[in-house]
């Protein structure tokens, strides 16, 4: 549990401290195998099922397009009982579930993150968990062993096991914040009074989320759906950290900046899908659940887990954002917007 009245006294330094890894939590990783925790065995391999709809939504709407005839079931729930839906996931520490809970391997993943929720769903298979504390979009070094496994690393395990293909339903990926450098920018905001750092950074790491960031996601998106032609991509975006006009670890003005940055970063994100594609906004779950709130989702404490999401906010904010705007088996999700 967050301990609130701690926020109080943060001082700059401290923060400094507490966010010098920030959102990446990388360290040692191994490549991410089919056979690891939160993984099942091999490539169920099925007729699939024609082109699947894409959605977007921002706050306050809520929209959806379909390709093609059908796409194998219906809003009832309808998805062939006989067979699993085949299931990807790929990311950074908020895909693995880092702060969620106890960690599973080197890659930091946890049985509480989202993935490992959607493959709890009834009729939902978990074919492979690739995703790893410290990725990036691009690859970056150190390569591994001794660093994450990256987005490109990640995408190539899939196509080297055969574990995607024409059978997948359904690939899920939040990357991005590492590649901005969240933890350096949070530290660059930091403070009592709004820093003269925290604007540039905030600004560099637009520039960057627009021009390189943006150009290797669309890159690995467009991999993923020729890997996979008939999967549904999920990307989903990030929460806002931290509870504006608050007590916490920045002024209200440098909440209110960093918050807009978010929302910037998000938009960057959702503008590289194509069709056949939807975007996740979980900025209303987690509103109201930001650092310094009174029920925090986010944990800030001075620990390893800063800057990540706890148990609940995976459930109640990536899940239940997830379920709400895809469509999954047994009736979860994809018929209903989000207030």
């Amino acid at each position: 549990m967050m301990h609130r009245n701690r926020m109080n006294g943060w001082s700059r330094a401290a923060v400094l401290l507490a966010v010098g890894s920030g959102l990446i939590a990388g360290g040692v990783a191994a490549p991410a195998a089919a056979s690891e925790p939160g993984t099942a065995l091999g490539q169920r391999h099925n007729t699939g099922h024609p082109a699947w709809h894409g959605s977007g939504h921002g706050r306050g709407e809520h929209q959806v397009w379909r390709q093609g005839p059908g796409h194998g079931r219906n809003h009832d729930g309808d998805h062939g009982r006989d067979r699993s839906f085949d299931y990807l996931a790929l990311g950074d520490s908020y895909a693995a579930g880092y702060g969620g809970g106890e960690l599973l391997d080197a890659c930091r993943r946890t049985a509480e993150g989202y993935p490992a929720l959607l493959d709890g769903v009834d009729g939902v298979t978990m074919v492979s968990n690739q995703s790893c504390a410290g990725a990036t979009a691009l690859s970056t070094p150190p390569e591994p062993p001794t660093g994450p496994v990256d987005l490109p690393e990640q995408i190539n395990a899939l196509a080297e096991g055969g574990l995607i293909g024409r059978g997948t339903d359904l690939i899920t990926l939040t990357i991005g914040g590492n590649d901005v450098r969240f933890g350096e920018v949070v530290a660059a905001c930091a403070g009592p009074e709004l820093p003269a750092t925290c604007a540039p950074a905030l600004e560099a790491a637009q520039a960057y989320a627009e021009t390189t960031l943006a150009a290797a996601l669309q890159e690995s998106l467009r991999q993923l759906r020729s890997l996979a032609p008939r999967a549904e991509l999920v990307l989903t975006g990030y929460p806002h950290l931290f509870e504006q006009g608050t007590p916490g670890p920045l002024s209200p003005a440098a909440q209110a900046l960093f918050n807009e940055g978010t929302d910037k970063l998000n938009a960057v994100l959702a503008a590289q899908l194509g069709r056949g594609s939807t975007f996740v906004d979980v900025v209303d779950e987690f509103a109201g659940h930001g650092v310094g709130s009174a029920e925090p989702w986010i944990i800030f404490d001075g620990g390893p887990l800063d800057l990540h999401p706890n148990a609940t906010g995976y459930r109640d904010g990536y899940l239940a954002a997830i379920t709400a705007d895809v469509e999954l088996p047994s009736g979860h999700g994809g018929c209903r917007g989000r207030s």
